[in-house]
């Protein structure tokens, strides 16, 4: 099924409806509560979703990733991301990634993470290789990057914000 939506800036009377969009695409509430704390805490970086015809149908969520480093640079991690289940597989959610990517490299982010699908995130550039060299709570196939930038570490220590300790 291909859906008509746009993708757009998050507004702050959008949050009820993507944290119902996160729990009904999960089915489960852990995701949203990492949305609502990332919103809480000041910790989004980019919130995108995608509106069709005043529907939320879609949303990703970016936050900034500290790096302890010899050097500075500027990471973000990509999570979580959500397409109501009716609409899954209609190119909502590859929209909403390459809108985000565009976006930050933009910002001058130079690197993003993704704990995700290893089949579905390399058509974005994500690559398990672009994690060597960083130490992070997550590893594995499943923990990808992909450098939008040059610049910047190229290895260290990630440090999330704390949406993510699972408390």
């Amino acid at each position: 099924m291909t859906a008509s939506f746009v993708i757009r800036l998050t507004k702050p009377d959008d949050l009820g409806d993507i944290l119902s969009l996160n729990d009904l695409a999960f089915g489960q509430e852990d995701e949203s509560g990492i949305v609502q704390t990332l919103e809480d805490d000041g910790d989004s970086l980019l919130s995108l979703v995608a509106d069709a015809d005043g529907r939320i149908v879609g949303h990703i969520q970016f936050f900034p990733i500290e790096c302890l480093s010899t050097e500075q640079g500027q990471f973000a991690g990509l999570g979580p991301m959500s397409v109501a289940p009716d609409l899954q597989k209609s190119g909502i959610g590859s929209a909403l990634i390459e809108a985000g990517l565009e976006r930050l490299k933009q910002d001058g982010i130079q690197r993003v993470f993704v704990l995700g699908h290893k089949e579905y995130y390399p058509r974005f550039g994500f690559s398990v290789d672009e994690t060597a060299g960083f130490a992070s709570p997550w590893g594995g196939p499943y923990f990808m990057a992909t450098v939008l930038g040059s610049g910047g570490p190229s290895f260290g220590e990630l440090h999330y914000p704390a949406a993510f300790s699972g408390g």
